[in-house]
């Protein structure tokens, strides 16, 4: 599973031009200047690069990067785990 916090720092680098040097674990995506039409697309691009559907509840101006990187590594495996239980069936 490639870095998830890595793909995530990506993604706000190249989809919303946030500076390399502003994007830390704890800086709230509010912070970075993602307003709610930016948090939207957000989750689209999370769900086309990495796979995961985010709910909007866990993606909100006041949420720490860290928060959402770890929601997204959850649902990563979950999936992960998902696709195993139906290749052993």
């Amino acid at each position: 599973m490639p870095d998830t916090y890595t793909s995530v720092r990506s993604i706000l680098t190249s989809a919303f031009r946030v500076p390399e040097d502003e994007i830390r674990p704890e800086v709230t995506l509010g912070q970075l200047d993602l307003d709610s039409l930016a948090l939207t697309e957000l989750v689209l691009i999370v769900h086309e690069r990495l796979g995961v559907r985010i709910g909007n509840e866990h993606v909100s101006r006041d949420a720490a990067l860290a928060q959402v990187v770890d929601h997204i590594e959850t649902l990563r495996a979950e999936n992960a785990q998902s696709t195993e239980r139906a290749a052993r069936s």
